[in-house]
C-alpha cells in the first residue's frame, strides 16, 4: 500500500489558514534550550550520518558496599570505585571505574577507567579489554549544561585527553581505542535519544580528524542525577524507564539506571531491584537493544539529531579557540556558563514551563516518603530542589500553614481559577481550603472570573486587610484592576507563567 507523499507548502498554506492570523513560528515551532528550532512537521530527510548506532548493551550498575547481588541477579557489570574493586568476586564483568587501577588488576579484565589518560600507556600494553580514558559530563549535566554544551564539552575533554596520550607514546589509533564516554539521559526522551546519536557523530569526526579512528567508541549512559526527586519518588521510576528507553535507542553500550529513593539516602533493596530490573525487562521483555539504530529513517529524529551535533561541533570549535576544556576552566568561563546554562533552566522550572510531575505539578501533600527527605551535596543541581525547600519550610514551621481560597460569585465559574490556585500552593507544600467569606487568615487567594473581579475585587482585599489578614493574592492577572488593587495592599497576583518559587518564598517571608 502506498500513501500520498505530503506537499509541504501546501500543508503550511492551509495550517496558516487555520491559524487566522497567529504567527506559525510561534505556534507551531518549539525552541530547545539549544536554540534550535522543533518543527512541527518534517517532509525530507536531512544529511545522513553513519551513527554506528548498535543494538545489544549491558546493565551497569552503581555499586553499593551493602547490595552484592547485583552481578548475581541479571546485571553485566558495576561502576565503583578502585577502592571497592578487589571485594568484587566476579570478575567477568564490565566495570566502570572511578580512580586509578590497581595494580594487581587482572589482564584479562574488562574495564573503562574514568578520566585516566596518564594510564592509557600502560592499559594498552597490559590489558586488552580495557579503556584508559573515559570521558564523563556528568557534573557539567548536573550543573545544568544544555546538550549541546554537554556534547562540546565531552569533545574538547576528549581532545585534550588525546593529546595528552599521544604525547605519552601512543600512536592517534592507540589513543582513540583508549577513549569512551560516559554521558547522562535525562527528562525528554527524543530529545536525549538524539544526544546519544549525536554524541555519535560527533565523536567520529573528532577522532577522524584526529585521525585516530579505532573501531566502534564506547558509550555508557547514566540515568540524570538531575530529574532525581525527594517527592513522590516513586514517579522516579517512571523517569528511569524513560531514561533507560532514551539510552538504548540512542545506541549506549552501557546503562546505568539510578535507583529511585538515591536522593533520601542510600538506596533500599527494592528501589535497586526495580532499576536492575528497568533494564532487563526493556531488553528481554520488551526487545529494546534487539534492532540496530532504531530512530533511524524517522526525519524528525534525523534532523534533530543532525542539528544537534552541527550545534555542538560548533560550540566545541568556540571553545578549542579560547584554548580549551582546561582553559574555560581556569579562566572560570566554565562555571560561568554553567550558571547561566542553569539560571536559564531554574527560570523555566520556576514558572512550570518545565514541570516536575510529583513536585511542581499534581504534588501529593500527604504522601509518606520511605524515608525523611535530607540535605543532598552534590556539586549541581536538582530540578525539584527549589521546591523542595519550600516544603521543608512549610513543614518545619511551628504554626499550621494553609491559604484560604476565597471564592467571588457562581461556584461552578470559580473552579478553574480554584484549581489552578490549589496546584500553586501546593507545589510549595501549601494545603489550601475554600470559603466564600471574608475571614482571618495568614495567607488568603481569591478566586473568581474577571467579571467577578471587576465586581468586587477591590472592596474584597480592603476587608480581608481589615480583617488581619497577612498576605492576600489573586488567581489571574489583574489587568486594568492592577492599580486599584496595589491600592487597596493587595500582595500579588499568580497565574500561568509566574515565578512561583520567588512567588511562594515572599509569601512564607
Amino acid at each position: 500500500m502506498t500513501f500520498p507523499r505530503v506537499n509541504a507548502a501546501e500543508w503550511r498554506a492551509q495550517v496558516e489558514k487555520e491559524l487566522a492570523g497567529a504567527s506559525f513560528d510561534k505556534t507551531l515551532v518549539f525552541k530547545t534550550a539549544e536554540g534550535l528550532s522543533i518543527a512541527p512537521l518534517y517532509t525530507e530527510a536531512p544529511q545522513t550520518h553513519a551513527i554506528g548506532a548498535g543494538a545489544p548493551f549491558k546493565i551497569v550498575m552503581r555499586h553499593e558496599p551493602t547490595m552484592t547481588d547485583d552481578l548475581d541477579n541479571g546485571a553485566e557489570g558495576l561502576w565503583l570505585s578502585a577502592e571497592a574493586l578487589s571485594g568484587v568476586k566476579a570478575r567477568d564483568a564490565f566495570f566502570v571505574i572511578d580512580g586509578a587501577l590497581p595494580q594487581d588488576a587482572r589482564s584479562d579484565l574488562r574495564f573503562a577507567l574514568i578520566g585516566a589518560p596518564d594510564q592509557a600507556k600502560r592499559v594498552s600494553e597490559k590489558f586488552p579489554n580495557g579503556v584508559a580514558a573515559m570521558v564523563s559530563t556528568l557534573r557539567y549535566h548536573d550543573a545544568g549544561a544544555d546538550s549541546a554544551d554537554e556534547l562540546a564539552f565531552a569533545l574538547s575533554t576528549g581532545a585534550a585527553y588525546l593529546e595528552t596520550m599521544i604525547s605519552a607514546g601512543l600512536t592517534p589509533a592507540q589513543a582513540g581505542k583508549q577513549l569512551a564516554v560516559q554521558i547522562a539521559v535525562g527528562r525528554d526522551t527524543f530529545a536525549e535519544l538524539c544526544k546519544v546519536r549525536a554524541l555519535r557523530v560527533v565523536w567520529q569526526k573528532l577522532l577522524a580528524a584526529a585521525k585516530a579512528e579505532a573501531g566502534r567508541t564506547l558509550i555508557h549512559a547514566v540515568c540524570s542525577f538531575r530529574t532525581l526527586t525527594q517527592r513522590d519518588p516513586w514517579v522516579n521510576m517512571l523517569r528511569g524507564t524513560t531514561q533507560v528507553f532514551s539510552a538504548v535507542l540512542g545506541g549506549a553500550d552501557l546503562v546505568t539506571p539510578l535507583s529511585f529513593d538515591l536522593v533520601l539516602g542510600e538506596p533500599s533493596a527494592l528501589a535497586r531491584r526495580v532499576a536492575r530490573n528497568t533494564g532487563l525487562v526493556l531488553r528481554d521483555e520488551s526487545s529494546l537493544g534487539r534492532v540496530s539504530d532504531p530512530a533511524a529513517g524517522s526525519y524528525y529524529l534525523e534532523t534533530y539529531t543532525d542539528a544537534l551535533a552541527r550545534e555542538a561541533w560548533k560550540r566545541f570549535q568556540a571553545f578549542e579557540k579560547e584554548g580549551g576544556i582546561e582553559a574555560l576552566r581556569a579562566s572560570g568561563k566554565l562555571e560561568a556558563r554553567l550558571e547561566a546554562s542553569w539560571q536559564a533552566r531554574l527560570e523555566l522550572l520556576s514558572k512550570r514551563r518545565a514541570p516536575v510531575l510529583g513536585v511542581s505539578e499534581f504534588a501529593n501533600l500527604t504522601e509518606k516518603l520511605p524515608s525523611a527527605p535530607i540535605a543532598v551535596t552534590t556539586m549541581g543541581h536538582r530540578d525539584s530542589e527549589q521546591f523542595e525547600l519550600l516544603r521543608v519550610k512549610v513543614e518545619n514551621s511551628p504554626y499550621p500553614i494553609e491559604a484560604v481560597l476565597l471564592t467571588l460569585g457562581d461556584f461552578a465559574a470559580s473552579r478553574p481559577r480554584v484549581g489552578f490556585a490549589t496546584g500553586f500552593f501546593a507545589a510549595g507544600g501549601i494545603h489550601s481550603r475554600e470559603s466564600a467569606r471574608n475571614e482571618h487568615a495568614r495567607i488568603v487567594c481569591l478566586c473568581g472570573t474577571d467579571e467577578q473581579y471587576a465586581a468586587e475585587a477591590v472592596t474584597r482585599v480592603k476587608a480581608l486587610r481589615a480583617a488581619g489578614c497577612q498576605k492576600i493574592l489573586m488567581a489571574g492577572k489583574p489587568g486594568t484592576l492592577e492599580a486599584e488593587l496595589r491600592k487597596a495592599s493587595i500582595d500579588g497576583f499568580i497565574f500561568v507563567g509566574c515565578d512561583v518559587i520567588t512567588t511562594l518564598n515572599e509569601v512564607l517571608s
